[in-house]
């Protein structure tokens, strides 16, 4: 697929920065945008439905869309697979809108090397105090341990901060979803 003239909106942050509930927010408000729909390897989490939250995948199938070329970055986090399909993100573009790609910084870098254009957005608390409180609110069935491990890696995804175009702190949801539609209005659309 031609993707001269298609622009891409590439959110990225640690995990526990509120990647997912600011997406959530801008689709609903932004009808341009849409979601490729990742694939992954982990368990479904309370709530998530296969098709719309994740195409939740066993390893073996993943790995055999890896051989096969299927995705158009794909990771290994915590143990599981992650990674978007190309048709996932075609069917955005068949549909004439903005593909919303929430990826971690490797799916972010994959994608500028393949000469994804658009706009490349990373999410980051607003300390790490922060940060820790809400890891430890959603991850209620992690180990310490774990939870230090999910630390340990966000202080070293944002320092890959820089490579972004924009950098929105979440403080606070409202504020937050304001900068971000105000990023694509001006940036991409």
């Amino acid at each position: 697929m031609n993707r001269a003239n298609q622009k891409i909106l590439v959110v990225s942050g640690p995990s526990g920065v509120g990647k997912t509930t600011l997406c959530e927010h801008l689709l609903r408000l932004e009808r341009r945008l849409k979601p490729c729909i990742t694939a992954t390897t982990r368990k479904p989490r309370p709530g998530e439905k296969n098709g719309r939250d994740y195409h939740f995948l066993t390893r073996r199938e993943f790995e055999k869309g890896i051989r096969n070329k299927k995705f158009v970055e794909y990771t290994r986090l915590f143990g599981n697979y992650y990674g978007t399909p190309i048709e996932s993100l075609n069917d955005v573009f068949r549909q004439g809108r903005y593909p919303l790609l929430r990826v971690d910084v490797r799916g972010a870098k994959a994608l500028k090397n393949k000469g994804f254009k658009g706009v490349y957005v990373f999410i980051l608390p607003p300390d790490a105090r922060t940060l820790k409180q809400r890891l430890i609110k959603r991850q209620s069935k992690e180990t310490v341990q774990e939870i230090k491990k999910r630390l340990k890696r966000a202080r070293a995804e944002m320092r890959y901060a820089r490579d972004y175009d924009f950098h929105v702190i979440n403080d606070r949801i409202v504020r937050a979803v304001g900068e971000m539609r105000q990023i694509v209005k001006k940036h991409l659309y």
